[in-house]
């Protein structure tokens, strides 16, 4: 996938995604499962928008892509499920050619461009799902990109007080605590070796 004037690609990933057509309430769901898809994030700083491209079933004669920016889509992505993140796309776009993807109705009977309501990106590894939340953070309003579960910082070593750090001092410094006073020893008596026999 090719980036378009202004943006920069900041990522490929490899991902298995799970597309869907309509909200959750809708019974039974028009979904559409692809693995090993790859996954582009394209990022314009100057406008503070990205982008996401994903081409699907890639180098086979059923490869088709789907495109959209994040502008209006709802990221969400939790530590406790570590490579999965979730996009909800926009309720209208202006471009039919975003948010839309090719697929068969429910029936399974014909194939239509139908427009998709979320899905589900099930990266191969926790870094890679960073990497592309991490991505869209830079750019996205913080509304927009909702991160559970994320662990604080590392806890940072206690202060240590003043009084043992001048017993530290005291002790490093003064040669009264030095090495060179260490107690001495007299080495072993010369005891004479027995007489040759």
């Amino acid at each position: 996938m090719a980036a378009r004037p202004g943006e920069e690609n900041v990522a490929t990933l490899f991902a298995d995604i799970h597309y869907f057509y309509g909200p959750d309430t809708v019974k039974p769901r028009h979904h559409r499962f692809d693995k090993g898809s790859y996954v582009y994030l394209f990022e314009n700083a100057n406008e503070r928008r990205c982008r996401i491209e994903i081409a699907n079933q890639p180098g086979t004669e059923d490869q088709d892509a789907f495109e959209g920016y994040l502008d209006q889509t709802h990221v969400r992505y939790s530590y406790k499920q570590q490579c999965n993140v979730t996009l909800t796309g926009p309720e209208a776009v202006a471009d039919q050619n975003e948010w839309h993807l090719p697929t068969f109705d429910p029936q399974n009977q014909n194939k239509y461009h139908y427009k998709l309501h979320s899905l589900d990106i099930y990266f191969w590894t926790q870094a890679d799902a960073l990497q592309f939340v991490n991505g869209v953070r830079r750019v996205a309003p913080p509304s927009h990109v909702e991160v559970l579960d994320e662990p604080g910082p590392p806890p940072q070593p206690a202060p240590m007080s003043s009084v043992v750090q001048q017993l530290e001092n005291v002790a490093i410094s003064d040669p009264q605590y030095g090495s060179a006073n260490a107690p001495s020893f007299a080495p072993p008596p010369n005891v004479p070796a027995p007489p040759p026999a």
